[in-house]
């Protein structure tokens, strides 16, 4: 038994013991293997876009085909929206809003002026006269597509590039996945040799929200775990902190005239650089959370449910 309370650790001691990178290295191997292949995959379609023909294919069969020609082209998208809302006005359009690269392929497939239009810009759009009075060399240089520029530019480590911004956010997601399971496999294991029950990702009815961790049960919790991995900054951030402050006033009425021992508490569990970065958000964590941990004091757990329940 744990008899004197826990100190929590300053937002200092949080910084300087951060895990700024988080590390799983069974999915760092997962998503090689998964990149590697995309990349031979990728490699092998591109020499086939040399040809109107081939070009005009690997549109049709591929949805992000725009967005691998663009990258291996060295072509901004937001550069090339630009000059698509330039074409839609020359032919008549009065555009409200830009096109994304999947609504202009849309307009590719159902229409074969646009279809041309875009596959001529991609292979010569260089040379073309009529590209050449309205568009800025500095851009234009770019629209070429012949064995020659593919051969150049299409290097492994040009598609390799291309493949894991495709893969980011699949990537994040399951490394946010792999750090709740970590912290909360400490925390499920002291229940269990302690005899606690636990509820994991459930609603809490009175904080009416999904908590990480709710030990012993949703229903009645003493303690309320929320985990989140921030890699980078966002505002999923600061909703989690306002969570926090809404939580901290609603505990702060049912543990009136509670001792230690009987109240219920809310702890965060975060880490990443992505906190470090948005330090607004974190110090308003700290302050609405009762404990605010991370990975290299997640042991800490075990002395808080030892003092607590």
């Amino acid at each position: 038994m744990f008899e004197s309370r826990p100190e929590p650790l300053s937002v200092a001691k949080f910084i300087k013991t951060a895990t700024m990178f988080y590390i799983d290295s069974e999915l760092e191997m997962e998503f090689d293997k998964i990149v590697e292949k995309d990349v031979r995959e990728i490699k092998k379609e591109l020499l086939g876009i040399t040809t109107e023909s081939g070009l005009h294919d690997y549109i049709k069969c591929q949805p992000k085909s725009l967005d691998r020609i663009t990258s291996v082209l060295n072509i901004s998208e937001e550069k090339f929206k630009r000059i698509i809302t330039m074409l839609r006005v020359q032919k008549g359009f009065t555009p409200t809003s830009e096109w994304t690269l999947d609504s202009l392929r849309t307009q590719m497939l159902e229409s074969p002026e646009w279809m041309s239009t875009i596959c001529n810009l991609f292979m010569r759009g260089r040379d073309m006269r009529e590209y050449q009075s309205t568009i800025p060399n500095f851009y234009l240089t770019n629209f070429s597509i012949d064995a020659t520029t593919i051969g150049r530019l299409a290097s492994d480590d040009d598609i390799r590039r291309l493949v894991k911004k495709g893969y980011e956010g699949k990537y994040n997601n399951k490394l946010g996945d792999s750090f709740f399971y970590k912290v909360s496999k400490t925390i499920i294991d002291k229940c269990k040799k302690t005899g606690l029950t636990y509820s994991v990702k459930e609603v809490v009815p009175f904080a009416e929200k999904q908590i990480g961790i709710a030990i012993p049960d949703v229903k009645n919790p003493r303690l309320m775990i929320d985990v989140t991995y921030g890699i980078t900054t966002s505002s999923a951030q600061t909703k989690l902190a306002k969570d926090a402050e809404v939580i901290r006033g609603k505990l702060r009425e049912k543990n009136i005239g509670k001792s230690d021992k009987e109240k219920k508490l809310y702890i965060s569990i975060v880490d990443g650089a992505g906190w470090v970065a948005r330090q607004a958000d974190l110090n308003k964590l700290h302050r609405y959370s009762d404990y605010l941990i991370n990975l290299k004091n997640i042991e800490m757990m075990n002395d808080i449910i030892d003092y607590y329940l």
